[in-house]
């Protein structure tokens, strides 16, 4: 939705990795907010992909996944997705 400028502004804000413990929050709607806002900075840059992963957010979004139901998953394997799309090393990072 937003450029790749407001996503390196959210990243120099020092969200990574604070919003991945907000994955694993008792609020399904905190969770579900963190995951869209890591699926939006991930699908800017292989860049920013990379921030992500070497911050532990892969697989943190592959918990996100596994313990979500229903449509609260999404964001999570969308961001996943863009992720892997980057690169064959950055696919690796989210299947190993």
């Amino acid at each position: 939705k937003h450029s790749v400028d407001l996503a390196e502004v959210v990243v120099e804000a020092e969200i990574f990795p604070k919003i991945l413990a907000c994955l694993k929050d008792v609020d399904l709607y905190v969770r579900k907010n963190a995951a869209t806002c890591i699926r939006e900075v991930a699908k800017h840059t292989p860049e920013l992909a990379k921030l992500i992963v070497n911050a532990g957010g892969a697989a943190a979004l592959v918990d996100y996944v596994k313990e979500s139901k229903g449509n609260v998953r999404l964001p999570g394997i969308m961001a996943l997705g863009y992720i892997s799309a980057f690169s064959e090393t950055l696919a690796l990072a989210v299947i190993v």
